[in-house]
């Protein structure tokens, strides 16, 4: 009995040495690390947080009404001024933010905006661009107060030096031009810039850049038709009539490599809100395509595939199938020059 006891201190007492040990190596390692200045330690942690810090995504807060009272009461002069909490929130609501009442309230208030306050302004006055007339002075407070930003975040100091590209009377087509010039993918270049991909002013500037890109469809392949059929054209937030518009604009665009044509085709035939003009089930799609545009798209498909293309039609007994209908009609066969 006794000896299995002593069989079982053993280990014990050898588990213990090992915890002594540790707790030594600990303490030596505490003191030396407590010896580097702060600013020295942790550099590969600080660095990700400054990385994160600058590439966060401004979002819009929550709907709070009670700022929204504020500002009437404001408005309606029982209230004096707004607090930094109300101006914060505020500015991300565009009806708001780009009054000028709210605009000279901040200004006269000598208060500095941060980052999150100045994306609601910029993203505002770009919800609301089509209801800014040319020299708004609502635009020029909105300058001044994005000049008088003295910290140190990286997007910011970018809105600064191109102020003309974010609300300048002409800052789409200067956008537009970054854009195609820039090499990168629509959602990169919205991340670089921090704006609102959804709004009136972004949506301008997709529509001058697409334009531009169908300008270059009769030159060999390069990136700006990568970017017009992988990025513009499935952009969400095209207006229906104005899609619609472009595509008929970018079928009729001439001179077209075949390269383009095809291209185009393809592009239509696999895209939801298009699809094949021959089918019933996407007549309602191109209801707002020009009637010249879809003669000539079918014109391209006949050419390929001239008898058949399946059609959803509704059998007695069977419901709604799939069936091959024989194509005899060509709405530009007779344009013997039409070869594109």
């Amino acid at each position: 009995m006794k000896q299995a006891q002593k069989n079982h201190d053993n280990p014990l007492e050898d588990l213990a040495s090992v915890v002594r040990e540790m707790v030594t190596d600990l303490n030596d390692s505490i003191r030396c690390i407590t010896k580097k200045p702060a600013g020295a330690r942790l550099q590969n942690l600080r660095s990700t947080v400054y990385t994160m810090e600058d590439s966060t995504v401004v979002h819009r807060p929550a709907p709070l009404e009670r700022y929204t009272k504020e500002w009437s009461k404001f408005i309606s002069g029982s209230k004096e001024s707004l607090d930094k909490k109300a101006v914060g929130f505020l500015c991300w609501v565009p009806e708001i933010a780009i009054d000028t009442r709210f605009l000279a309230c901040v200004k006269s208030s000598g208060m500095d905006l941060n980052r999150r306050s100045l994306a609601g302004l910029i993203r505002s006055c770009h919800c609301m661009w089509e209801n800014i007339p040319p020299e708004n002075p609502s635009v020029h407070i909105v300058i001044g107060l994005l000049n008088r930003y003295r910290g140190t975040d990286q997007v910011v100091h970018k809105w600064q030096a191109h102020f003309d590209a974010l609300l300048a009377e002409d800052a789409p087509q200067t956008m537009a031009g970054k854009l195609l010039r820039s090499g990168k993918s629509l959602a990169s270049f919205i991340n670089e810039w921090r704006i609102e991909p959804l709004s009136v002013f972004f949506r301008k500037v997709v529509e001058l850049a697409a334009a531009a890109c169908r300008s270059r469809l009769g030159l060999p392949a390069s990136n700006l038709h990568v970017l017009l059929f992988r990025d513009l054209l499935p952009w969400p937030g095209w207006k229906p009539s104005n899609f619609k518009k472009e595509i008929g604009d970018i079928i009729l665009h001439t001179p077209m490599s075949d390269q383009s044509q095809e291209t185009i085709q393809r592009f239509i035939l696999h895209y939801e809100e298009l699809g094949d003009p021959r089918l019933s089930a996407n007549r309602i799609k191109w209801a707002e395509v020009p009637q010249k545009a879809k003669d000539r798209l079918i014109h391209w498909l006949n050419r390929e595939n001239p008898c058949l293309f399946p059609e959803h039609v509704y059998q007695q007994g069977k419901g709604w199938v799939w069936k091959q209908r024989v194509s005899l009609w060509d709405p530009l066969s007779f344009e013997h020059g039409d070869r594109q």
